[in-house]
C-alpha cells in the first residue's frame, strides 16, 4: 500500500506538521507516507475511540482545530481504509476522520491491546515534523499492515521511531523514543532527525547519534539486485515492531496553508516578531523571545508560484516584505503580489533558507540583540545567521 499522509499534532505539542495527500494501492510492501504531525497527549485506551478520554465532544483534542489534527492521524494509523471515526466537535459541528494503515482496526467501537498502543504510537512517532510540511517518507515494520521492503526512491535510512503515546508513564512523561539510522545525516529534512531541532518531542534512549544497528533487532531484505541491506528492526530497547524510516535523497517542501508557523532564528533562537504588535505600512519586524501564542509572532505561508510563497502576519493581515534593497531591513506592509513581498524558502543544515524573490537576499538575523530588526543580506556565506527554524504552533 501507498498512503499520502502525515502527523505532526499527537504528543500534546503545537508545531508539526500536515495531513494530507492522496492514497493509492501497490504491490509494494512497506509504506509510503508524508509526514507532519506535531505533537500527542496520552490518550486513553479504553472503550474504542468513541469513548476514548481525549475525544470527548466537549473537551480535549475535538475542540482546537490543532487537536481535530491529531485526531485525523490517530484515525489513518489505527483504522483501516474501510473505517471512518464520526465526531462532533463543541459545537456539534460534525467530522469524518478517514482511517488508512489498520494497526488497530478494533479500536474503532472496543478495547486497544498493548501491542495495538505501541503500533499506533510507532506509526504517529514516525510521522512527527516539527517543520509543518509534506515530506515523503518510505516506512517499514513488522507489523503486516506495513511490512518490509526497500524502495530504490527512497535511499537515506532515518531511523527508528517506537514507544508509546497513548498514555503517560508511570514516571507521567510520554515515552517517544526513536533510534538514529546509519543514513540520519543524509539530506537532513527540518523538523526530523538529524536536524538538531530544539522543538523534537522524542529522545533517543541509547545516547546522542547512537545508531539503530548497535542497539536493535535487525531485520534484511533481498533487493532486486540480489544483495541485501538491514531496511528495519523488530525490536527496539525491549519494544517490539519499530517503524523504521528512510527519507529520499531530496524533496519540494510543501507548507499547508492552514498552519500557523513561528520562524525562529537558528542562531540567535529568537522568534521573528513584529514590533509593537503594529499594523501600519512599513511596521519594522524584529527578532524577540519566543512566544508561540502571541499574534505577532505568528504567520501564514501561502503558496503564491512555482517555489514561491508569501509570509503572512496573522495579527494585521499584512505581508513579510522586502522593500528597502539588498541589505535593509524588513517590514510588514499590503501584499502586492510583487518579488519584493515574495520568498523562497529551502532547506538548508537541517533548517530553512528565505530568500527574497526581488533582491535575492536572505533574511537575516542580527547577531542576539534583543528586538534588533531583522534584515536581509546578499552576503551568504551558508551561517547559522540567515538559518530559520519553522515551528507549527496552531492550525486554521
Amino acid at each position: 500500500m501507498t498512503a499520502g499522509l502525515s502527523i505532526c499534532a499527537v504528543l500534546g505539542l503545537v508545531g508539526c506538521g500536515e495531513l494530507g495527500g492522496d492514497e493509492a494501492e501497490s504491490a509494494d510492501y512497506a509504506v509510503a507516507v508524508e509526514n507532519g504531525l506535531n505533537g500527542v497527549n496520552g490518550i486513553s485506551g479504553v472503550n474504542g475511540l468513541y469513548g476514548v478520554n481525549g475525544l470527548a465532544t466537549t473537551k480535549g483534542l475535538m475542540t482546537t482545530p490543532m487537536g481535530r489534527r491529531t485526531v485525523s492521524y490517530i484515525a489513518s494509523c489505527a483504522l483501516s481504509s474501510s473505517q471512518t471515526l464520526a465526531k462532533q466537535d463543541q459545537y456539534n459541528r460534525p467530522f469524518a476522520f478517514k482511517g488508512s494503515m489498520g494497526l488497530a482496526p478494533n479500536w474503532l467501537n472496543g478495547g486497544i491491546s498493548a501491542s495495538d498502543e505501541a503500533n499506533v504510537s510507532a506509526c504517529l512517532i514516525s510521522r512527527i515534523n516539527t517543520a509543518g510540511m509534506h515530506v515523503p517518507l518510505w516506512m517499514v515494520g513488522a507489523t503486516s499492515p506495513i511490512g518490509w521492503g526497500y524502495d530504490p526512491n527512497y535511499p537515506a535510512q532515518e531511523g527508528a521511531y517506537f514507544g508509546n503515546v497513548m498514555q503517560t508513564g508511570g514516571d507521567g512523561k510520554l515515552h517517544a523514543y526513536y533510534c538514529n539510522g546509519r543514513d540520519y545525516t543524509r539530506g537532513i529534512v527540518p523538523g526530523r532527525i538529524g536536524a538538531n531541532d530544539a522543538s523534537a518531542v522524542y529522545t533517543n534512549p541509547f545516547g546522542k547519534d547512537a545508531l539503530c544497528d548497535n542497539y536493535c533487532t535487525k531485520h534484511t531484505t533481498t533487493r532486486s539486485d540480489g544483495t541485501t541491506i538491514v531496511d528495519g528492526y523488530t525490536s527496539c530497547n525491549g519494544i517490539a515492531n519499530p517503524i523504521t524510516v528512510w527519507r529520499k535523497a531530496s524533496y519540494n517542501p510543501v507548507f499547508d496553508d492552514n498552519y500557523i508557523y513561528q520562524l525562529v532564528s537558528a542562531s540567535s533562537r529568537l522568534a521573528l516578531d513584529v514590533y509593537g504588535w503594529g499594523t501600519a505600512e512599513g511596521n519594522p519586524v524584529v527578532q524577540y523571545t519566543s512566544g508561540p501564542t502571541q499574534a505577532n509572532q505568528r504567520f501564514r505561508i501561502i503558496q503564491v508560484a512555482s517555489s514561491q510563497w508569501k509570509i503572512i502576519d496573522t495579527n494585521s493581515g499584512k505581508a513579510l516584505t522586502n522593500r528597502a534593497g539588498a541589505s535593509g531591513n524588513v517590514a510588514i506592509n499590503t501584499y502586492s503580489g510583487a518579488a519584493t513581498d515574495n520568498w523562497a524558502l529551502d532547506d538548508h543544515n537541517g533548517h530553512f533558507i528565505i530568500r527574497n524573490k526581488a533582491t535575492n537576499s536572505y533574511l537575516h538575523a542580527p547577531g542576539n540583540g534583543l528586538a534588533a530588526y531583522v534584515n536581509v543580506t546578499s552576503a551568504y556565506s551558508g551561517a547559522a545567521d540567515t538559518d530559520w527554524d519553522l515551528v507549527a504552533v496552531d492550525s486554521l
